[in-house]
């Protein structure tokens, strides 16, 4: 029986080389798809039959070729799964560079993990993992795999390039439906060829990608979305764990979502009764909320929940008011029912958080565009936004994650998309004031006052909440490049109020911040902060800059140098501006100090890539200055 297997074995592996053999030999892989590319899919099918409302089937055939180390990470297979999905008929196969056969995965070779991470409590997610264990490049994988779904809230975005530097020789989506049930699509930066036929009770959709070279990673860039290929996919009708829904458009989709919700705000007496307590004296709406809102900070954490439909609707608010944890759809939903406990309606509103996942198109609704939820207060003639997973964060404070983007407020009559709000560069600054004396040795004493507002609070936010040695190790890290820095002390203050608002104050010294050349001591401007943008400074680029949001800083120094010195150069002010934002350098001097105030103001938006000198003049400007030499004379 051994002996008939092995053999068995034999001829399937020999048959599966021949048929590699040539298909997969990187010799045939295009000059132009090696170029920038760590590695290549040689073949992306992916083919999706959908039987009913509520079940699909998902098969994939997935061949890429690895050309170095910095490739492998594209070679691993990592399928999700749960109760309502089974992965069936995984296979793995490793070839040489010539297509060669060496290896096909065994079943101890595919691990079967839980999908839980350390802030998740209940979630029935798992997930297979495959890791192929070769170090001889280049090298090919291949992956054929069926995913069985019951039940359909949306499917992925459908993205043939996976990763930068990535290139692709043939990629193919297939989506097979019943003419019961229908699929919407949106075409995203590539011209796909595309046909649809129909079969009997069949409508089969047809899209396929040629020869995509490898798309290198950019400082600022923007929305994948905006500019690597890709297909959206959502269907108009769903159904999921005896729920069904119409996701034709955002309205109807909202009304699938408001009957997750509806009736799960109920309160016990005991906390009803304290939240109007706590509340009937304070006159103003606003004030009302806010102590509601620390009230829910103060008494819960975040817990992730992704438990078949509880990865879609909240738990409900009484449980949330029991256990004290909740992910953000309960934390969103308690909060509410507690404001509501106040004679305070507000919205539980989905929204897409992050760098890149928003809801970018509003006439295709889906849910593979939101991926948090957050709430929605209207208050005297006003709109707040609550971020409700974070127990540290001020009242009205979203952070730049959830900034300046749609959103959509779940309502009885169904969706609205609304907008999270916006602010210019003068209401997200960080402002600093800085006190630099010089001794006779080059040391240097400082004193360095800053305060961020609004969006930039962000850059403040990690530090308040930190042990004083983890501060003291961040600041030593990140305030300034100087690496003979010591720190005297610090403070670091929440000062939020109305606004988002945060305070640094550190006093220290700076061993040798000055080089002695005879009579000379020449250096350069100590503004500690340092310039994140000079990474913008590049000779090309292919993909265009984006800035999520508009912001200013502006860095007060005042450098006083010894009584016996006088100043002999010190670059002059200077201004430049450009659509992408403004450097101003106000410099002035007396007879023992040097004055400077360096402002940049960064306005949002997408830049075409041609802009990139514009935008490098403009980043230029500001490190020239940095980098020119002040020199001092000595006068006796």
């Amino acid at each position: 029986m051994k002996n008939f297997v092995f053999f068995i074995t034999t001829v399937f592996l020999s048959l599966q080389t021949v048929h590699a053999q040539d298909a997969y030999s990187v010799v045939h892989i295009a000059d132009s798809l090696k170029q920038n590319a760590d590695a290549v899919i040689r073949v992306y099918n992916t083919t999706y039959t959908r039987s009913s409302v509520g079940d699909y089937a998902l098969d994939v055939h997935f061949v890429i070729t690895v050309l170095n180390k910095n490739g492998n990470n594209s070679a691993e297979l990592t399928l999700f799964y749960d109760r309502n999905t089974k992965v069936s008929d995984l296979k793995g196969f490793v070839y040489n560079k010539n297509g060669q056969l060496q290896h096909a995965f065994n079943k101890n070779e595919i691990l079967d993990l839980a999908a839980n991470n350390s802030y998740t409590l209940f979630s029935d997610s798992r997930l297979k993992f495959c890791k192929p264990a070769v170090s001889d490049y280049p090298y090919t994988i291949e992956y054929k795999y069926t995913i069985e779904n019951k039940g359909i809230v949306g499917f992925n975005t459908w993205m043939p390039q996976k990763g930068f530097n990535t290139s692709v020789e043939i990629a193919k989506l297939t989506f097979c439906t019943s003419e019961k049930f229908d699929i919407k699509y949106k075409e995203l930066n590539y011209s796909f060829l595309h046909e649809v036929s129909d079969k009997k009770k069949w409508k089969i959709y047809y899209w396929t990608a040629n020869n995509l070279k490898a798309v290198e990673h950019e400082p600022h860039m923007p929305n994948s979305l905006d500019f690597i290929p890709a297909i959206l996919l959502s269907p108009d009708n769903t159904a999921y764990e005896d729920t069904k829904g119409d996701f034709s458009s955002w309205k109807s989709y909202g009304k699938w979502g408001y009957n997750l919700i509806i009736n799960r705000d109920e309160l016990p007496l005991e906390t009803s009764k304290f939240i109007k307590e706590l509340t009937d004296t304070i006159p103003n709406k606003k004030e009302k909320a806010k102590a509601v809102y620390k009230y829910m900070q103060s008494r819960t954490r975040y817990v992730n929940v992704t438990l078949g439909i509880g990865g879609f609707q909240p738990l409900m608010a009484t449980d949330v008011d029991k256990k004290g944890y909740g992910d953000c759809k309960a934390l969103t939903n308690y909060t509410k029912a507690l404001l509501k406990c106040a004679g305070l309606e507000s919205f539980y509103t989905e929204i897409g958080s992050g760098d890149h996942h928003e809801i970018k198109f509003t006439d295709f609704a889906s849910t593979n565009q939101t991926n948090h939820i957050i709430l929605c207060l209207p208050v005297d003639g006003d709109t707040v936004w609550l971020e409700c997973t974070n127990q540290k964060i001020p009242f009205g404070y979203i952070g730049t994650a959830s900034q300046n983007r749609y959103a959509l407020m779940i309502t009885p009559d169904g969706g609205l998309l609304v907008k999270t709000p916006s602010l210019n560069a003068n209401q997200n600054t960080r402002t600093s004031n800085t006190i630099l004396t010089i001794n006779d040795s080059g040391n240097a004493d400082f004193i360095i006052t800053t305060k961020y507002y609004n969006n930039l609070y962000s850059e403040i936010f990690e530090l308040l909440n930190i042990s004083e040695k983890e501060q003291k190790d961040a600041l030593l890290r990140n305030l300034s490049s100087y690496r003979s820095i010591k720190l005297e002390s610090f403070s670091v203050k929440d000062k939020s109020d109305t606004i988002a608002k945060g305070e640094l104050f550190v006093k220290g010294n700076l061993q040798n911040y000055a080089s002695i050349a005879g009579k000379r001591m020449l250096f350069t401007p100590g503004f500690f902060h340092k310039n994140e943008l000079a990474a913008l400074i590049q000779n090309k680029r292919k993909v265009d800059i984006y800035e999520p949001l508009s912001y200013s800083y502006i860095d007060s120094l005042q450098i006083n140098i010894p009584k016996n010195y006088s100043i002999e150069y010190v670059a002059s002010s200077s201004q430049i501006e450009s659509t992408y934002g403004e450097c101003l350098i106000n410099v002035k001097q007396t007879e023992s100090a040097i004055m400077v105030v360096r402002k940049l103001s960064i306005k949002h938006g997408n830049y075409n890539f041609k802009m990139l000198d514009e935008i490098s003049n403009l980043i230029r400007s500001m490190v020239s200055f940095e980098n020119k030499k002040i020199i001092i004379t000595k006068t006796d």
